[in-house]
């Protein structure tokens, strides 16, 4: 729970957060998902999820995001990554996404 509280937080606080309709669900770990907590998120333009995966043999962060009119699709994984540096590596790929977005509109 101490992952997602960090991308949620971080999410909510980026501009991506701000778009209207905007749509965001939050997944804590659970009997069906014992090894991943994160979000998704979707609007007409675009969706995305964030997901960080640790049990005893793995541990890494998953972001992907897809554009729907150009039909880009974005990701990245980072493994071992430390909680110090989760804040950044979220807010870096949603503003390079963003951007992307705003390019093809």
């Amino acid at each position: 729970m101490e992952y997602l509280k960090i991308i949620s937080k971080t999410f909510e606080e980026h501009n991506i957060y701000k778009i209207p309709e905007l749509k965001y669900e939050k997944f804590t770990k659970s009997l069906n998902y014992p090894s991943s907590e994160g979000i998704t998120f979707e609007t007409n333009n675009f969706a995305g999820e964030i997901f960080y995966y640790s049990n005893g043999e793995m541990e890494y962060l998953e972001i992907e995001f897809l554009i729907f009119k150009s039909e880009k699709s974005e990701f990245k994984i980072i493994e071992k990554i430390k909680k110090s540096e989760l804040n950044k590596i979220i807010s870096e790929f949603l503003t390079e996404r963003l951007t992307e977005l705003k390019n093809v509109a």
